[in-house]
């Protein structure tokens, strides 16, 4: 029999795996949706760089996210399965940027000894708990265009912090060409998404403040290229209107939202905190982080010790960092944060929490009491997290794996099948299932100019559509 810690950490791979797994295996099965197939015919209609310049004028300075939402985007060029290769393909990069990230704060900053092997599991548990709690997960795993507005620009900015860490840090004749790298996914963190911007503030001022005077010339670097970007991004004419249009000035709160706008950033993150599944999967994320902080202070490596003024910066930093997203959306929508942005601040919110605990634990007494104990044993992480994913998305996505998946599939590629096949003979096409009901609404019209069909209409009388050859 396996030695009772050995087999504690058996079984919670074993549950990182299984909660993982249906989100992954439900990648096989997503579809194009909506935005996807209106950049796509945007892009046909106005050219690869005509409809760059067109959506900077109209719609969002987002220029790397439109840039991927258009010319790289799959369903521009027909291939509608390519979405399933971009989610699958963007969740392992995820994934994979975690384990970077925790690699190098790890072993080149915190100088511990942080194996591959230990940056995926510990990356593993933060995806696991993620993906259990997120307020809206498939606009961030499934739904091409969400995943390329806010996986992209979040996957940036964890590589831009490990780059720029190995630029301070690392071996010092590797260190410019590490700040050189960094450059690229900073422009993507910053002008991808503004969320990711607001995030990105924080962590650029604690690099500034952290890094040895010999590095600053880096840091000054990117605060150039990453400036003049972002600036570029924010004058937009396109940011303005969809501000506009998100928050018009006749809502009755716009004219004085400066004057409540701590109040109700602060309400929409108690309100957000109050969740059940994220009080409780941020709970796991700390006590993950104070169980890693405990193994590396067995393992006899050294302590990590801040100054009052070190603690006060770093609190600083979590408290901006989670905090600006919320009153960006009070600002420009005058409302919480939409939700798809919400599974963004979900993560960060995670890997924060996480690594403050492992802090926190390098400063707890050497000779514990019984309930700190505890906490070093991992057992109340194990639990709480054998718990969550027993309730959160989990169980869903495993039942919508075995009940819904292969036959949804099967009805979207019917679907498209029934309307390259109207295409061809340049006629109408009536849906048995529930696009929008009647021939006038959104979705319908979105198919109808994608497909270049006369008319889309949703009808309970049509015919069944023919499964798909």
């Amino acid at each position: 029999m396996l030695p009772y810690p050995k087999l504690r950490i058996f079984l919670l791979r074993l549950s990182l795996l299984l909660a993982l797994a249906p989100f992954v295996a439900l990648m096989a099965y997503t579809q194009p949706f909506f935005d996807d197939f209106r950049n796509a015919y945007w892009t046909r209609e106005h050219g690869l760089w005509g409809v760059q310049q067109w959506l900077f004028q109209t719609w969002t300075g987002r220029f790397t996210s439109t840039f991927f939402m258009t010319v790289l985007n799959p369903v521009t060029y027909g291939w509608l399965g390519g979405v399933k290769v971009v989610a699958a393909g963007l969740f392992v990069g995820l994934w994979a940027s975690l384990a970077h990230l925790l690699r190098v704060l790890f072993g080149t900053l915190l100088r511990v000894a942080f194996s591959w092997s230990m940056a995926f599991w510990c990356s593993a548990v933060l995806l696991a708990l993620f993906c259990n709690a997120a307020p809206a997960p498939f606009s961030f795993l499934y739904w091409f265009c969400g995943a390329v507005a806010y996986q992209i620009p979040f996957i940036g900015l964890l590589n831009f912090t490990a780059l720029a860490v190995l630029a301070g840090w690392g071996p010092a004749e590797k260190q410019w060409r590490y700040a050189g790298w960094a450059c690229v996914p900073l422009l993507l963190a910053l002008v991808g998404n503004e969320l990711t911007l607001l995030q990105a503030l924080p962590v650029l001022a604690l690099l500034g403040y952290a890094m040895p005077a010999a590095a600053r010339p880096k840091w000054w670097l990117w605060a150039v290229v990453g400036g003049a970007a972002a600036a570029l991004a924010l004058a937009a004419p396109g940011n303005w209107a969809r501000a506009q249009a998100m928050a018009p000035p006749t809502d009755p709160l716009h004219a004085y939202r400066w004057l409540v706008l701590g109040p109700r950033s602060l309400y929409s993150a108690l309100l957000f905190m109050a969740r059940p599944m994220v009080a409780f999967s941020v709970a796991a994320a700390v006590l993950s982080g104070l169980w890693l902080g405990y193994r590396h202070r067995g393992t006899g490596a050294g302590l990590v010790r801040l100054s009052r003024r070190g603690w006060l910066l770093v609190l600083a930093a979590f408290g901006a960092l989670n905090g600006l997203g919320f009153v960006l959306f009070r600002y420009v929508v005058v409302g919480p944060p939409l939700t798809r942005a919400q599974n963004e601040m979900l993560l960060v919110l995670l890997l924060s929490v996480a690594a403050l605990a492992w802090l926190v634990a390098q400063q707890l007494p050497r000779h514990p009491g019984r309930a700190t104990r505890c906490l070093r044993s991992g057992t109340l992480a194990v639990a709480l997290m054998a718990g969550l994913f027993g309730t959160g998305h989990v169980p869903e996505a495993w039942r919508e794996l075995l009940t819904s998946a292969k036959p949804f599939d099967a009805q979207m590629k019917a679907r498209f099948a029934a309307l390259r096949a109207a295409h061809a003979a340049s006629t109408f096409i009536d849906f048995d299932i529930d696009l929008t009901p009647g021939c006038d609404g959104t979705i319908n019209g979105v198919m109808e100019r994608y497909f270049e069909v006369p008319r889309v209409c949703c009808s309970p009388e049509a015919p069944s559509l023919p499964a798909p050859k």
